[in-house]
This record gives C-alpha cells, structure tokens and sequence, in this order.
C-alpha cells in the first residue's frame, strides 16, 4: 500500500493529472490494489467528486484521500502529501511489526523456561542435595 502511494506522488509529480496517475499506478501495481485504483479513476471519468469516488474503495486508501482532499482545499500539489502519507503508513506497519515481535519474544520464553526449568533442577540441583544428605544420614 505504501508503495502505491509513493507510485502516485511520483505520477502526479511529474505532472500526471489524477485520473491518468491513479491508472499508471494500477496498472504497475496490479491485483486487487490496482482494481480499487482503477475503480477511483472510472469514479473520477464519471464525473464523481473525488471524494465520493475515494469512497467506492476500501478504507485502507483513506490516507491517499485525505492527502489529495488536503492539497485541493490549500491549492498545493499532492505529491508531498502523498509521500507523507507512504511514510506513516511504513512507520505504522513497522510500529506493528515491532510490537508483535515483542510479543513473540515473551510467548517463547514461557516454554522454554517450562521446559529447561525443571531440567535445571533435576540436573544441578537434586544431585546437590541428595549429596549433602546422604553425609549427613552417614555422619
């Protein structure tokens, strides 16, 4: 998703109009990514405002709306925006990615201390202890 984003700001960067970069883009993208970019073009040929034609896609592209809608009402191009709003969506996924590594981290722990716990105290410790208590029953 990022990736479409930043295609976007660099089509429309280099001068593309909305409905011709949002086709490029699906074109290059392909899948199902492409077919909601394609489904905003053929909303905006059909003459839908482009808010009403961002809302014919799923949620995820909300950020690419709302960086396109911001950069309508101040009279600034939209690729800044765009990149932006790639660069959130990567921090956003990387923020997710690192909490559910720590998370990870914590559920294999428990096992293993389960598992090696047990194996620590047959192994060191019991031997100890039956030592010291076998010479103090022979003393």
């Amino acid at each position: 998703m990022p990736e479409s984003l930043e295609l976007l700001a660099l089509a429309m960067d280099g001068g593309t109009d909305l409905q011709g970069a949002l086709r490029q883009v699906a074109r290059a993208v392909g899948g199902p990514l492409g077919r909601q970019l394609l489904t905003v073009a053929a909303g905006v040929a059909w003459g839908l405002d482009d808010d009403e034609a961002w809302e014919l896609v799923p949620a995820h592209w909300d950020p690419a709306r709302r960086a396109l809608g911001l950069a309508g009402r101040a009279g600034v191009p939209p690729a800044g925006l765009l990149a932006s709003a790639a660069a959130d969506l990567r921090r956003d996924t990387l923020a997710g990615v690192e909490t559910a590594t720590a998370r990870l981290s914590v559920r294999l722990v428990v096992p293993l201390g389960l598992a090696f716990l047990p194996a620590f105290v047959l192994t060191t410790v019991l031997p100890v202890v039956l030592a010291l208590a076998s010479e103090l029953v022979a003393w």
